[in-house]
């Protein structure tokens, strides 16, 4: 008995020490009781803590972040003006701004070159190659011993007649009859306009069923009664068989003794290029 109880408090005193260490003790229950023991629960586990530094201080910048590199320069500028065409109908008015050694397309578009064309039935490019072979389409004013004046240098008698047709035909356009109308371009393109497309039904009368605007040129420049006869003449007919000009008017025109029809007309397709040989219409 007193073995036992000497046993029991030597295990009593070793459970002792090891609960100090943390450690649950068995030894007393299966020294006192060799039947199946059980754990209540799991021994608790130390775990051994630090404390944690935490993040570095940081500053953002200041200011707004720029999303893309600048750069700095100069765009290229382009600048200019477009030519344009206006004007007034009646007298007195300048009809076009066209550039300096303006073009036949540009002529075309201008403004009264176009109404004038429609009104009268015939294509702008038969009108503007009319003023640009004429003066250049520059509003001259007439030279010594003769009336011929104006973009599309028309006599005044051929002026007033032709601006009364067309002014008799076109009611619902207002227009400037009077001699002193001429020098304006649109009254003047009037006129012309009106002189080609009774041109064309010329040329057509006398056998010329398609003109193109070398046929309407020989009718403008030399006259209801010649102009169909070198409208409709071989290239190596000789053209002063077929005017009716006089020595100077020879000259003037750059007509000598042996020019035949094709050699003028070249001369005229050098001036307003492919448009030379495109038929007028009406």
């Amino acid at each position: 008995m007193v073995t036992e109880l000497l046993g029991r408090a030597k295990v009593k005193l070793a459970c002792i020490a090891l609960a100090f260490a943390g450690l649950a003790c068995l030894g007393e229950w299966a020294a006192a009781d060799p039947g199946l023991v059980s754990q209540s629960g799991l021994p608790v586990t130390v775990k051994p803590t630090a404390n944690e530094p935490g993040l570095p201080q940081f500053t953002y910048p200041t200011g707004v972040p720029s999303a893309t590199g600048a750069g700095t320069g100069t765009s290229g500028d382009g600048s200019g003006t477009a030519g344009s065409g206006s004007g007034t109908t009646g007298s007195g008015g300048s009809a076009s701004n066209l550039p300096p050694n303006a073009t036949l397309d540009q002529v075309a578009q201008q403004d009264y070159i176009q109404t004038a064309a429609a009104a009268a039935g015939v294509t702008p490019a038969a009108l503007a190659a009319t003023c640009m072979a004429e003066s250049n389409c520059q509003n001259v004013g007439a030279a010594n011993g003769s009336t011929a004046s104006g973009e599309f240098q028309m006599i005044n008698s051929t002026y007033t007649a032709m601006i009364n047709e067309f002014a008799a035909n076109n009611p619902d356009i207002p227009v400037d009859t009077s001699l002193a109308g001429k020098m304006d371009p649109i009254n003047e393109a009037y006129a012309a306009a009106q002189y080609l497309a009774d041109g064309v039904a010329a040329l057509q009368n006398n056998g010329d069923a398609n003109p193109t605007n070398s046929d309407l040129r020989a009718y403008y420049q030399f006259g209801g009664g010649a102009g169909p006869k070198v409208a409709l003449a071989p290239d190596s007919a000789n053209l002063e068989g077929l005017v009716n000009l006089t020595p100077s008017q020879m000259a003037a025109n750059g007509i000598t003794a042996t020019t035949t029809v094709g050699q003028w007309r070249q001369t005229y397709a050098n001036q307003v290029g492919a448009v030379a040989n495109q038929a007028v219409g009406v």
